[in-house]
């Protein structure tokens, strides 16, 4: 197809798209024509065509090409240079990564993210781009739960932060929203105060919910007769954590985004979570379907034509944006998160080969291929929707004089309790045979509490989760406990026991 041709096709692909996403008739429509090969196809197309308009319009991405040798995008897309914030973000301002080369048009809103070391990020968004995000989220929302009336009540921390606020204006695209926050007792008002004869949405961090649900059981709330519906964000959550959940709440999606990219990247849908529940419970089968890896990672469904999706040899996954509306392009961005991709197809096809094949279900089917995340390559944890870093932790550890002196390693972990619930650890191994009596207690509450100082994400998250942010701290000796297979250490500092 000539490239005049093809361009004129994606425009009208682009406005059909947007015409669907207005109504929830009109998307699920869109969404029975849908075949996975053709997606993936016209995906590749307008991924293409995004690294074509940001080459033309955005000053960045030209010098950016530039400076890996190319004198435009006419190549493969996979010779194509690979964005990330250390080569790309860092390096040039926010008004030369935007179209046009600025950001001052009306609409423009400013998202923020922290960075490694607490510095924070600003991600603009212009509302176009912010309002197909928006319908999508609802439309998909519908697409799972139907269009029944429902209160939404949004959880997620509000102000700057990416998701807060984007959520809220999400859920308005398909009904009634409260957003109170990560606010207990707004939450606890709302439900008693509207009663149980409506259905519920509520939208949060993974483990808020779950001191949601442990403060309604306290409280003895009548749980049997509300239905209750969760929608989780910004983190991974375990299987256990669901089934935790799913004791009194009706249903549990989860969907995976990031401040550098945009929210609704990828979503659970039943077949996902059924997907996510046979790998749970089959250590053979992720060892067979995985290469050998035996962790559980979240399956998600994603739209090819939205969101072009590659992995690094490292496996790390990369991310184009095809909307021609988005106002800052990220074109084979890196966001440092450990993957494996599947065809909708292949998945299918050996789950079936090993045993395990997924058998016809009422739900609705989304015929799109699936991503598997494992989490983040840098090092980094989250809990309650802030990032902790291991060089913050390094820096915290390195002003506590009684360790300072005794640190050989450290490792950072999340960790489970039987109920579900997480909670950050700092493991450190001391370079004596045997850990020195310590009042940990202490040292950990003074690990936390300067982590606080260097990290604005983890400060205010720590004022509204205090207790699940709370840091335990453990100390080994050289060798012992996580540090004892020394053959697998790279580097003296990474993560032990998290979850994707």
């Amino acid at each position: 197809m000539r490239n005049w041709h093809r361009e004129f096709y994606l425009r009208w692909i682009e406005r059909v798209e947007a015409w669907a996403l207005r109504s929830s008739r009109r998307f699920r429509w869109a969404l029975q024509l849908l075949n996975e090969e053709q997606a993936m196809k016209l995906g590749r197309w307008r991924a293409e065509a995004a690294a074509w308009r940001a080459w033309r319009r955005v000053p960045a991405y030209r010098d950016f090409l530039i400076r890996h040798g190319l004198t435009s995008p006419h190549v493969s897309f996979e010779r194509l240079p690979v964005m990330s914030k250390e080569q790309y973000v860092r390096r040039y301002p926010t008004e030369d990564r935007c179209i046009g080369g600025t950001y001052f048009t009306p609409g423009v809103t400013i998202d923020e993210s922290s960075g490694s070391t607490g510095m924070p990020y600003n991600w603009v968004r212009g509302i176009e781009e912010r309002q197909r995000v928006h319908r999508t989220i609802a439309r998909l929302i519908e697409w799972s739960l139907g269009t029944q009336p429902r209160i939404a009540i949004n959880a997620f921390s509000m102000g700057a932060w990416a998701t807060g606020v984007n959520m809220g204006e999400a859920l308005e695209q398909q009904g009634v929203v409260k957003s109170t926050g990560p606010d207990l007792e707004k939450i606890l008002h709302t439900l008693e105060f509207f009663g149980p004869q409506i259905e519920y949405l509520i939208c949060g961090y993974p483990p808020f919910l779950k001191l949601l649900l442990d403060t309604m059981l306290q409280r003895r709330m009548p749980l049997n007769r509300y239905e209750i519906h969760a929608l989780l964000g910004g983190e991974g959550m375990s299987e256990e954590l669901r089934r935790y959940l799913l004791r009194y709440f009706r249903s549990c999606y989860s969907g995976y985004g990031a401040s550098d990219l945009e929210m609704g990247v990828a979503v659970e849908t039943p077949e996902a979570i059924r997907i996510r529940s046979l790998l749970h419970a089959h250590p053979t089968l992720r060892a067979s379907l995985l290469s050998g890896d035996h962790r559980v990672p979240m399956v998600f469904q994603y739209n090819p034509m939205t969101h072009y999706l590659e992995i690094t040899t490292e496996n790390e996954l990369i991310v184009t944006l095809t909307d021609s509306k988005v106002l800052s392009p990220r074109i084979r961005y890196n966001i440092r998160d450990e993957a494996v991709l599947f065809t909708r197809t292949e998945l299918l096809g050996r789950l079936s080969d090993l045993g395990y094949p997924i058998k016809p279900s009422r739900d609705a089917v989304l015929s799109f291929p699936y991503v598997m995340v494992f989490g983040r390559c840098d090092q980094t944890i989250s809990i309650m929707g802030a990032n902790i870093y291991p060089q913050d932790v390094e820096r915290a550890v390195f002003a506590q004089p009684e360790l300072a002196g005794l640190l050989a390693s450290f490792m950072l972990s999340v960790e489970d309790s039987c109920n579900g619930a997480v909670h950050p650890r700092v493991n450190i191994e001391c370079a004596c045979a045997t850990p020195p009596a310590l009042p940990v207690a202490v040292l950990a509450d003074r690990i936390g509490f300067k982590l606080q100082e260097i990290n604005s994400d983890f400060s205010n998250a720590t004022k509204e989760y205090p207790d699940p942010l709370r840091l335990e701290l453990h100390l080994y000796g050289f060798g012992k406990g996580p540090f004892a297979d020394r053959s697998r250490l790279i580097k003296n500092r990474y993560l032990v026991g998290t979850r994707p």
